[in-house]
């Protein structure tokens, strides 16, 4: 199958889709989709998205982090810090990746911005020279545990930056 890159061949023989559960479905995640969809990722072909709703009432965001950790899914997408902590409380072995969250150190969720460590992964809505070496970290370790194939210029460039 010349010219077949190795997910391709892995999905032809059955290979399961990456499973990403995401916390409180909405407008905002229509842009998560498209971005997917622009790198390769598609919908029912090799993801598949499991969304799950709390309409703003922690009660249910609780119950929505505990189910999507039940299924399992590959990764949580949590939007937030409330959604993050009911993610971080239904699981520590399921990569969390929490995106706009002010401080993650002073929130508890990371122990520091470069080496977040457990499995908490995401970014932060800090300052513009904080982030950069912060989202480059999690941002390559969500890649690797979903498995993405990413350009070695990415690499090399992104290690620069972490160093």
């Amino acid at each position: 199958m010349p010219g077949m890159r190795r997910r391709e061949f892995v999905t032809l023989l059955g290979g399961a889709a990456a499973r990403i559960g995401i916390i409180d479905e909405g407008p905002a995640w229509d842009h998560f989709r498209f971005g997917l969809r622009d790198l390769g990722y598609i919908e029912g072909r090799n993801i598949v998205t499991e969304y799950r709703s709390a309409e703003g009432n922690v009660v249910r965001l609780t119950r929505a982090a505990l189910e999507l950790a039940a299924l399992p899914v590959n990764v949580i997408v949590a939007y937030g810090s409330t959604a993050t902590r009911a993610a971080r409380q239904a699981t520590s072995t399921i990569p969390i990746v929490m995106i706009a969250i002010g401080d993650p150190v002073r929130a508890g969720f990371v122990t520091n911005l470069a080496r977040p460590g457990g499995n908490m992964t995401g970014n932060s809505i800090l300052g513009p020279e904080q982030p950069a070496k912060f989202e480059l970290t999690i941002n390559l370790r969500t890649a690797k545990t979903l498995d993405l194939e990413l350009p070695p210029t990415l690499l090399a460039l992104a290690d620069q930056v972490i160093e």
